[in-house]
């Protein structure tokens, strides 16, 4: 018998945990996986809360892991990066000990939230892994032993599978029963699932911060949002907030991850990625739109930062046509 423990404690997102319940009993139904079975274990064991309104019963965790052949931790909610430290500490301890202690041939696969669980374990440590986008800083911050590519929806690094955030869950799962049970299996599972693999990075889906906690930061978002197609310069910013270059250059780069006028750029690919999906304006038009001179150029800084080139975008994600 093939042994999978999926760990499920209070706050884990519906979506993961049922999305693993459906495929693996799909997986169950053919030869190669019939002697599967699919444990849901929590700390507590009983009944647990997943948000808003669904219950799942659960198995208590055992003492040792070691009777299952993988480990999937999904996603859960978190508030904010300190509810999420608190989490790491408190709930998830009892899970991160067991995980310390399993032994190597065990696979390990943990998606969204679930990454930095996987990650305070160490069992990352050195390991090719991916987490949620909008993570990416703070977990490089917290994991710096862990080789990192947020960009990637779904990374195997051997011995552990990470995914991005949430609907990543479904290629996860789909790749550990391919680890497990083979490739043939995985397209059956795969295929009526409706999974077609064709989603490899997070990147297009990412979207630029335009929120700040910081005052000045977030009046300079703001002001250069207002001034998106125009051609303004990092000290006309400055002037216009009545700060030195030196300050708003250093506050900026801290809270934003990136000097002013690479916040502009971002800010005009983001409003090229609405054009894009909801006109029907060729590429020509919406770099002039956009306030942006060369179309070679921007369609090179497009492609760096969605992951995919400006006709590559609209095939995938255009809405219907408002002009």
């Amino acid at each position: 018998m093939t042994r999978i423990a999926l760990i499920v404690e209070p706050g884990a997102t519906p979506s993961s945990v049922m999305t693993t319940l459906d495929m693996v009993n799909i997986a169950s139904r053919y030869p190669e996986a019939a002697a599967c079975q699919l444990d849901l274990l929590s700390t507590t064991g009983g009944e647990i809360q997943l948000p808003p309104a669904a219950r799942i019963s659960t198995q208590a965790l055992p003492g040792s892991l070691e009777a299952y052949s993988a480990v999937i931790v999904p996603g859960f909610f978190a508030t904010d990066m300190e509810s999420l430290r608190a989490q790491l500490l408190s709930v998830w301890q009892p899970v991160i000990a067991r995980l310390r202690a399993l032994p190597s041939g065990t696979l390990v696969a943990a998606s969204c939230y679930g990454t930095f669980v996987l990650a305070e374990s160490g069992l990352l440590d050195t390991f090719s892994a991916t987490t949620t986008w909008w993570k990416d800083g703070d977990f490089r911050q917290r994991y710096p032993a862990v080789r990192l590519d947020a960009d990637q929806a779904l990374v195997d690094g051997g011995r552990c599978i990470t995914a991005g955030a949430m609907t990543a869950h479904t290629d996860l799962t789909l790749h550990v029963l391919r680890r497990l049970f083979g490739a043939a299996l995985a397209r059956k599972v795969g295929g009526i699932m409706l999974i077609d693999g064709a989603r490899t990075s997070q990147r297009p889906f990412m979207a630029l911060q335009q929120s700040f906690d910081d005052v000045l930061v977030q009046q300079a978002a703001d002001w250069l949002a207002e001034r998106c197609s125009e051609d303004v310069s990092a000290q006309d910013l400055a002037d216009a907030l009545h700060v030195s270059y030196r300050t708003l250059h250093r506050r900026f780069n801290a809270a934003a991850g990136m000097p002013t006028l690479a916040y502009l750029q971002a800010l005009r690919v983001e409003h090229s990625k609405e054009l894009l999906e909801s006109t029907r304006l060729s590429l020509e038009q919406i770099v002039d739109k956009i306030g942006y001179s060369d179309v070679s150029s921007f369609r090179r800084l497009f492609a760096r930062r969605a992951g995919l080139s400006p006709a590559q975008y609209r095939q995938r994600f255009r809405r219907p046509a408002e002009g």
